[in-house]
């Protein structure tokens, strides 16, 4: 295993390397991108550690909102990644969409909270997505 490690900032330096015009600065969309693909790995990680439990059948839904939530941030962070253009409705469209699959998540994680150590950790990640995606959202311009 190589023991070489990306540099710290190394999203931020890209960004800023980008020549297009975008509507937050580079760090701003570097710490995006970074706590968008961090709620989808916690929120995989999540659906993997709910399917490990005992009653797994007891978390289905909350397995089911994980995988969605998961890939919506994902998404989310790859299409932030693209700041060249993009069309303003779309972006606001899916920051909301975000922000409401990251609400249910983090809602749902909660109900399984005291008896799942792993359910409590995505429960709050999923509500600190939520609040960057309704932050984001509410600065997209038209």
């Amino acid at each position: 295993m190589n023991n070489s490690r990306i540099s710290d900032g190394a999203l931020s330096k890209m960004i800023q390397t980008h020549p297009g015009q975008s509507w937050l600065s580079s760090e701003q969309f570097a710490r995006a991108i970074e706590t968008l693909n961090q709620c989808a790995s916690v929120c995989t990680t999540c659906a993997d550690a709910c399917l490990a439990e005992e009653h797994v059948h007891e978390l289905t839904h909350c397995i089911r909102l994980n995988l969605d939530c998961a890939d919506i941030c994902g998404t989310t962070a790859a299409v932030l990644a693209r700041p060249n253009d993009p069309d303003m409705n779309v972006l606001r469209s899916l920051l909301q969409t975000c922000q409401a699959v990251c609400q249910s998540c983090g809602s749902e994680c909660e109900r399984h909270a005291q008896m799942h150590e792993h359910c409590r950790i995505c429960a709050d990640v999923c509500r600190q997505c939520a609040q960057l995606c309704n932050e984001l959202s509410q600065s997209v311009t038209a």
